[in-house]
């Protein structure tokens, strides 16, 4: 391509230097913009600038050709693909009762009006294709000729009355009754009379195409009676290769009577046919069809043939694979290899020997599209470290869809440190695959398609250009999230809107009366009820102050979106349409600078289709705009940044042979790579006989594979999903990489391996070239040392990480294997206590009870000030079908404490129960709980809550305690410390806290607690370090008891007084362990402990502990918390430290218990 472009650079400096037409441009004919790109480099680092050079693409100068010699041609045919598709629309509808249309009748009366639109874009596609390819069919139908020498068109006899149909309608509507057939045959008669000699234009320059149709051939064969034309042709051999085959080939004509007796008499398996089956380079013939098809095109023209092939000696694999294709040869022989030359390592000609240390071709293998990006940016940043010449603008990453891979890209290129940061762009992604407000825009539009469930509208909501419109902060947003669901919002607009899905028409969850308790809860108290037309709706109660506003702002974007609804539910002209899609951009986004080249081109695409209003003027519904709209911003590409300086990805397209040092293939995965498309079945190019020129796009994907090789000159890196992301099973690459790397193991060799045995020898090939990879990144062999003490050469580069985030993680999996029965251990040394919290001297009894519920959690709190939570969902989509756990629990807890004439309305209206007569189901038992519970409240209180107020007292006092000094810094040792005398065993020293706070719930003089569930080991804790405290503080009487009442059939558990000096000494135990797990983590877990030391029979309590920490499949267990799954996820472990808090704490519980019974 270099060479070519050489030789093109020459001739426009021939041009520029001559005075001749110097205000004309040159034109230079490309099939991309990146091969215009590179180009323009070229010549500006020949010529010193590049200008007055037009670029265009083939299809586009011709069709100014047309315009330049054929009178008052429209802009665009009238019979472009988009413009034959609306035509049709309006005319094969009339046409179905016609018998020759019986094959597509069943299309044309279904009675979805967007099977009609599509089967219209199919046909307007065929019949685009005919033009280009088959146009003397056109011209044939053109003429009342019904019948085609080289097709049978009686398989779909309605085509020919179809195309003059749409003629005739075309000319009703005053169009331009000109497409490409009829204007090639007046273009190429045109040129043919052109009188003006050659000299007096500029040639033409076509170049780097590597197809091309036979109609734009004769155009430019034609044109070159009047001018010179110049073809630069990538031509991938020296020699000619028009009639080679792959072996393929070879074997289907083996077993043809004629190769038989052709080879009669003869005694190799080839002769008498080696004329016309030679294979010559295997690649060249299993992927060039396309190629040699354009060769024999171009040679069957009238030309004037210049080679400007360069010879260079090859070294490396890839230097060596890409001159064997050039010189036509397989292991240097232009004769197909016997096949004992191929089984062995070749005697006359030997497999071409490698370095070892050659890695131009690699191949790897990964799990996943994640795994293939991670492995290419750590491969990446090992080609630029050793080769410090090479820069990212020096690379290209193509793959099949590059919009699959862009998410991925942004995550793994985008997301690395500052230091392992390569700077990449990506190309070849349509507007609405780049810009969330288009992506928008298009879900808008198919809120007809739509639950229009919670998530979807707040996703609507959270497009920045929508805020912004509607003036809502982030902080409003989430405040409005968090609203919407607690008012009931699920899905549907309201309840009418649900019968579109078959449902009854119920408004409960709906949109409508989600909104309606928002701004009942506004206007009127929560408790009140707001008497709507049908049902009664619950004011939302957490409505207040300033936050109202952003009420008012959501009000405004549903009022705006129940018109958008409206509009996409309803028939209406295609001008209708359009008008009310830009009406809907208007009142739903208020664009930014970033967003305005994206509004602009969806403007653009809604303008565009004006054009088809008089072609067809009837109603359309809102699936076939939605359709159009789709197809025409997809057509729609954004800013290319190709050859911008940085590692390019991009889709694997024809025509993008541009040389690139380094080039990269991902996705090569088998049935990814060749694509496949599902032909039309009615299709009279695919019934037919093929001829040259005629697109495949297997065809093309195998060419672009060649060409891609051929194009890379340092490095050619291969990557496919080699194995299961789930079972590690392995998966089989794409049919193109499996022939390379056979290829390869037939061609090369390591040096130094030629004398060992054949397979051996392609064994150790493979292992050089094929590398497979983890499913992790953190895997330890990424980080382990580039020398083990038993190798004498370092490992490769391709074992190797750049991302030094995993190696403690890594680290740790190495210890763990190497010591599978030591577990790594979250905080193994106590830490010195905190300045702040080593000199308290008071301390809450709140703060005492928030702790010993979850130490874990608060060593977090107060060491790191960090919180493990679990991430909900808390925008569910789905309406109640029945009341779960927590549901549960908090209408037990709303029974017992608020009176409620008829909970079932009211629970309604505030959308927390099923619809229909399972509400009542499932408030019974829920009924019978809370019952139960406030009967028990009432016995042991004397009265219902709401007539027995409870009473509070005050705690405070001062308390001694023993503290640990082996490991406490001085500064705990201070004045505090009333006594010197320490023990020489323990090492520990008396220090005095003060305790205070307010105990609630004091009925009595009796402390009750409860709750709407089962009372367990956490509320049993709660209950006696309460308890304690008070018994301590002396406000409790001998025959004072502490209860704690729950939904359990049982008594409530209760406990009687404590001294005060006992209730000090085991208030002293707590402080103790509080002030340890300020410095480590303390291993107490209440729940399990409660069920350990709650059973006498040593396996049960086991048993029950196990239950309890571990969960079940009925409940989740205490272990399960984040906190304590960080810190002990195996109980097993840290048992003996458990064991001593857990009888520390609650062995005189149960002892004061025991006394009591």
């Amino acid at each position: 391509m270099e060479s070519l472009a050489a030789y093109l650079i020459g001739w426009l400096g021939e041009s520029k230097s001559s005075l001749d037409n110097i205000f004309s441009p040159d034109v230079v004919l490309v099939q991309s913009p990146g091969m215009a790109q590179w180009l323009k480099i070229e010549i500006a680092q020949a010529l010193g600038i590049s200008a007055n050079i037009d670029f265009p693409l083939p299809s586009s100068y011709i069709w100014q050709l047309y315009k330049g010699h054929v009178n008052d041609l429209p802009e665009q045919s009238a019979f472009t693909k988009d413009n034959m598709t609306w035509k049709l629309m309006s005319i094969l509808p009339g046409m179905s009762d016609k018998t020759e249309f019986a094959s597509i009748a069943q299309y044309l009366h279904d009675p979805q009006p967007l099977k009609l639109y599509q089967l219209c874009q199919k046909i307007a596609d065929i019949y685009d294709q005919y033009l280009v390819y088959r146009p003397e069919w056109i011209m044939a139908w053109e003429q009342g000729e019904n019948n085609l020498d080289d097709t049978d068109v009686s398989v779909q006899p309605w085509q020919p009355i179809l195309w003059r149909a749409l003629v005739k309608y075309a000319k009703e509507l005053d169009e331009s009754p000109y497409h490409r057939a009829n204007l090639h045959t007046r273009l190429v008669s045109e040129l043919g009379h052109i009188s003006c000699e050659q000299d007096e234009l500029k040639p033409l320059f076509v170049f780097g195409l590597s197809a091309m149709p036979v109609q734009q051939l004769e155009i430019f064969s034609a044109l070159a009676k009047s001018r010179d034309v110049i073809i630069f042709w990538f031509n991938p051999s020296a020699h000619y290769w028009g009639d080679i085959v792959d072996n393929k080939q070879v074997l289907q004509a083996k077993l043809q009577s004629l190769l038989a007796q052709a080879n009669e008499d003869a005694q190799s398996g080839l002769s008498g046919m080696d004329d016309y089956l030679l294979v010559g380079n295997p690649l060249l013939a299993s992927w060039g069809k396309q190629g040699r098809d354009y060769q024999d095109m171009i040679l069957g023209l009238d030309v004037e043939l210049h080679d400007a092939f360069i010879e260079q000696e090859p070294e490396s694999l890839l230097e060596h694979m890409q001159h064997e294709v050039l010189a036509l040869t397989h292991r240097g022989s232009i004769e197909p290899l016997p096949a004992q030359e191929l089984l062995s390592n070749g005697e006359e000609y030997p497999k071409i020997p490698l370095a070892k240390d050659d890695m131009t071709l690699q191949v790897h293998a990964c799990h996943s599209a994640v795994r293939e990006l991670e492995v290419l940016h750590d491969q990446l940043l090992h080609l630029f470290a050793d080769h410090p010449e090479l820069h990212p603008g020096d690379v290209i990453v193509m793959m099949p869809d590059v919009a699959s891979y862009a998410p991925i890209i942004d995550g793994v290129f985008g997301g690395t440190d500052k230091a392992l940061n390569i700077p990449y762009a990506i190309s070849d992604r349509n507007a609405q695959q780049e810009s969330p407000l288009l992506n928008s825009f298009i879900q808008l539009m198919s809120l007809h398609q739509s639950r229009i469930g919670l998530s979807d509208v707040l996703a609507l909501c959270e497009v920045p250009a929508v805020q912004r419109k509607f003036d809502i902060t982030p902080e409003e947003f989430d405040l409005l999230s968090v609203w919407l669901a607690d008012a009931g919002v699920r899905w549907g607009w309201d309840g009418q809107d649900k019968t579109r899905w078959a449902l009854p028409n119920e408004p409960q969850n709906t949109w409508l009366f989600g909104l309606q308790r928002l701004l009942a809860g506004y206007a009127m108290g929560g408790e009140s009820m707001f008497d709507e037309a049908r049902e009664p709706i619950a004011p939302y109660e957490h409505i207040e102050g300033q936050h109202v506003v952003a009420l008012g702002k959501f009000y405004l974007f549903s009022r705006e979106l129940g018109n958008a609804l409206a509009f996409c539910q309803s028939a209406a002209s295609l001008h209708a349409k359009i008008k009310g899609a830009l009406s809907i951009i208007e009142q739903l986004y208020l664009p930014d600078d970033d967003d305005q080249t994206y509004v602009l081109q969806l403007r653009q695409s809604l303008e565009q289709m004006t054009a088809h209003e008089h072609q067809f003027s009837g109603e359309i519904v809102h699936n076939v705009f939605l359709a159009e709209l789709e197809q025409s911003l997809s057509s729609k590409g954004v800013g290319q940044r190709f050859l911008a300086g940085y590692v390019n990805f991009c889709t694997l397209m024809p025509m993008r042979s541009v040389p690139f040092k380094v080039v990269c293939l991902l996705g090569l995965n088998d049935g990814d790579y060749p694509r496949q498309v599902v032909p039309v079945g009615f299709d009279l190019m695919r019934i037919g006989k093929g001829r040259r020129g005629d697109r495949s796009r297997r065809l093309d994907d195998r060419y672009l594979f060649l060409e891609a090789i051929l194009s890379a000159r340092k490095r050619l890196y291969l990557s496919f999903q080699g194995f299961s992301v789930k079972d590690n099973s392995p998966r089989s690459p794409s049919i193109l990489l499996s022939e390379l790397l056979e290829y390869t193991q037939q061609t090369f060799c390591l040096a130094g391996d030629e004398s060992l045995e054949a397979k051996i020898c392609a064994d150790n090939l493979a292992r050089h070239i094929y590398h497979e990879h983890a499913l992790q990144p953190f895997n330890p062999v990424y980080f382990a040392s580039n020398r083990d003490a038993h190798e004498e050469e370092p490992l490769p580069s391709v074992t190797a990480s750049f991302q030094t985030h995993w190696l403690a993680l890594a680290q740790q999996l190495t210890a763990g294997s190497l010591h599978s029965d030591k577990e790594v251990d979250f905080c193994p040394a106590p830490l010195f206590a905190l300045p702040e919290l080593a000199q308290v001297s008071e301390v809450e009894l709140e703060e005492l009870l928030m702790f010993f519920s979850n130490p874990a959690k608060a060593f977090f709190t107060q060491r790191w000030q960090t919180r493990l939570t679990r991430i909900y969902d808390v925008q569910t989509d789905d309406e109640p079908f029945e009341l779960d756990a927590l549901s549960r629990y908090m209408l037990n807890e709303r029974f017992v404490t608020t009176q409620q004439k008829d909970w079932t309305t009211r629970l309604r209206a505030e959308g927390k129960l099923p619809t229909g007569n399972i509400a009542d189901i499932s408030l019974q038992p829920i009924r019978k709980q809370s019952q139960a519970l406030i009967d028990a409240l009432v016995e042991v209180i004397g009265g219902p809550l709401d007539e027995v107020p409870p009473k509070r007292a005050e705690v405070n006092f001062e308390l001694s305690y023993l503290l640990d000094i082996s490991s406490a810094p001085a500064s705990e040792l201070d004045a505090n410390t009333h006594s010197s005398t320490q023990n020489p065993l323990t090492a520990t020293t008396t220090q005095s806290i003060q305790i205070t706070g307010w105990v609630d719930n004091l009925y009595g003089g009796n402390l009750v607690l409860w709750r709407p569930g089962k009372v367990k080991g956490n509320n049993v804790l709660q209950l006696w370090l309460t308890w304690l405290a008070l018994c301590a503080n002396g406000n409790v009487a001998k025959h004072q008891r502490a209860y704690y009442i729950g939904v359990d059939d049982k008594e409530p558990f209760s406990i009687g007084a404590v001294d005060k000096d006992e209730a000090k000494t085991q208030l002293a135990i707590f402080i103790r362990y509080w002030r340890l797990g300020q410095q480590q983590v303390l291993h107490f877990y209440p729940k399990t402990a409660y069920e350990w030391l709650s059973v006498g029979d040593e396996a049960k309590a086991l048993m029950k502990a196990k239950n309890a920490f571990y969960g079940s499949y009925f409940a989740k267990g205490e272990g399960e918390e984040p906190h304590i799954r960080r810190v002990c996820p195996d109980l097993n472990q840290h048992f003996s430290a458990f064991s001593e808090v857990s009888h520390a704490l609650f062995d005189p519980l149960f002892d004061a218990l025991g006394e009591a019974s």
